[in-house]
């Protein structure tokens, strides 16, 4: 009998509820009775390297080519915030890429850093963003060599790859770390297609990885790998503590498990079969006259460094160019959702992004074909509509006037977009799309800034930082 938490215990008090037994016989008997504690000393707590999960762990990290692997039950937006607590101090330099996913933007935050920005570059019709150019890391490493840390998106959103190994070896000349957050690329030692532009194959001192983005393991689960040499356990584990539940859900370790076997043992043959069905694929959508399937030659035109930074895509992030297409974006999800029954991952005004993941199958890459060769033939009952948004051209250059954790928690107030030229930003300010940040804490804003706002605004995009067409600024600050 369990005479422990959690109190459901093993689902009974779902099962007996006359109210509730219908989320019991949802998830079935298998879920309840998996749930487990702390209490259970077989299962062993996240906090003990010793115990089942520390060998699970040191397992995961022998796939991985590493010297230590940890589980983290909370995504990969905490592990990116475990390691730069635990890699940076108040005041350090950090030198990190703009594009960066936002946890990213909020680890630099919470360890009081300074961050040096590198440049974003974005393509404006397609409303999506390379990384950042070797020549302007290189230089942002020679301005600053006193940077502790150098933070690096290894494969964005979109699948543009940047080649790591060069960029790895330029830091570690000047002594700076490299922290790569590979979270859309977990599968990437695992072919040779992809270990080139791998963040592990290149000696990246940490890796995130999102496991359950592109692999097998559950919603939130992510590893955590450690290449340092200069690894300091003893303050990582006191860290990770800050953030790793003391009750953690089980089921989100074992899946962290299995999902490190199954790259181990099948990773190849499934990465192998899946490049073959988006090659098919490609084929097929080459005879469509409105619709393309964005390739690597593509990218070669669209950003002038994709060539000489020796630069790469992952197929497996299918990108579709559907801006000839004479519909609105609306009816367009609307259609591939309500009446074919196609859920995408990302739209943008002219695109929209497919994942061909490990659970990804031939039959899916067909019905997904034959509904974009039906919108592409007109035999759609949608309306015409002329729409097609653009971004505006370049994301204005971040401009510090303190350290970005001084402005965040300082006295701040909310004020209009339209009257906040000359102020200092003291919140995070991300249109999507592109999820790249506009404003920082402790940025100046100018007038470029608000027109680009409002431009977006009235496109209709989604601006997260901005609430009702307001944003925070530091109280009394007026930049001269």
């Amino acid at each position: 009998d369990s005479w422990h938490t959690p109190g459901h215990s093993g689902g009974s008090s779902f099962r007996n509820s006359p109210y509730i037994k219908d989320f019991y016989q949802f998830y079935g008997r298998n879920v309840f009775v998996g749930d487990l504690s702390v209490s259970v000393d077989s299962l062993g707590s996240l906090s003990d390297s010793t115990n089942t999960i520390g060998r699970a762990q040191e397992s995961a990290a022998a796939t991985f080519e590493v010297k230590h692997t940890y589980f983290v039950t909370n995504g990969s937006s905490t592990s990116n915030k475990i390691i730069l607590q635990t890699l940076l101090r108040k005041g350090d330099k950090v030198i990190v890429d703009r594009n960066c996913h936002k946890s990213v933007h909020y680890g630099i935050l919470q360890s009081a850093s300074y961050p040096i920005y590198l440049a974003s570059i974005l393509n404006p019709k397609y409303g999506i963003f390379a990384p950042p150019s070797l020549a302007d890391i290189k230089l942002a490493i020679e301005n600053n060599t006193d940077a502790k840390l150098l933070v690096l998106t290894g494969c964005t959103y979109d699948g543009l790859l940047s080649d790591l190994k060069q960029v790895v070896d330029y830091a570690h000349q000047y002594g700076i770390k490299v922290f790569i957050d590979e979270a859309w690329f977990a599968y990437s030692l695992f072919h040779p297609s992809f270990r080139h532009y791998s963040a592990i194959h290149a000696g990246a001192d940490y890796i995130t990885h999102s496991a359950h983005k592109v692999v097998s393991a559950f919603s939130q689960a992510s590893y955590i790998h450690i290449n340092d040499p200069d690894f300091d356990a003893d303050f990582f584990r006191e860290i990770y503590s800050i953030y790793a539940s003391t009750s953690p859900k089980y089921q989100l370790i074992a899946s962290l498990d299995v999902c490190q076997k199954q790259l181990e043992m099948e990773g190849y043959k499934l990465l192998n079969a899946l490049l073959n069905h988006v090659e098919e694929f490609k084929q097929q959508m080459a005879s469509l006259k409105q619709i393309k399937v964005l390739a690597k030659q593509d990218f070669m035109e669209i950003f002038p460094h994709f060539s000489g930074d020796n630069m790469g895509h992952d197929p497996l992030k299918i990108l579709i160019d559907i801006s000839e297409l004479p519909y609105s974006l609306k009816d367009i999800h609307k259609y591939l959702l309500d009446e074919i029954g196609l859920e995408i991952e990302k739209y943008t005004h002219s695109t929209i992004l497919v994942l061909l993941t490990l659970g990804g199958t031939r039959s899916k890459i067909i019905r997904l074909y034959n509904a974009l060769k039906k919108l592409d033939s007109g035999k759609v009952k949608l309306s015409k509509s002329t729409r097609r948004a653009r971004l505006p051209e370049n994301l204005p250059a971040i401009d510090l006037a303190c350290i970005p954790s001084d402005a965040f928690y300082g006295d701040r107030e909310s004020i209009p977009i339209s009257k906040s030229n000359n102020r200092i930003c003291a919140g995070l300010v991300t249109p999507y799309p592109p999820g790249i940040p506009l404003l920082v804490p402790g940025q100046h804003i100018t007038e470029d800034h608000i027109e680009y706002l409002q431009e977006l605004a009235s496109q209709g995009l989604t601006i997260q930082g901005s609430f009702d067409g307001e944003i925070y600024v530091l109280k009394g600050k007026v930049n001269k």
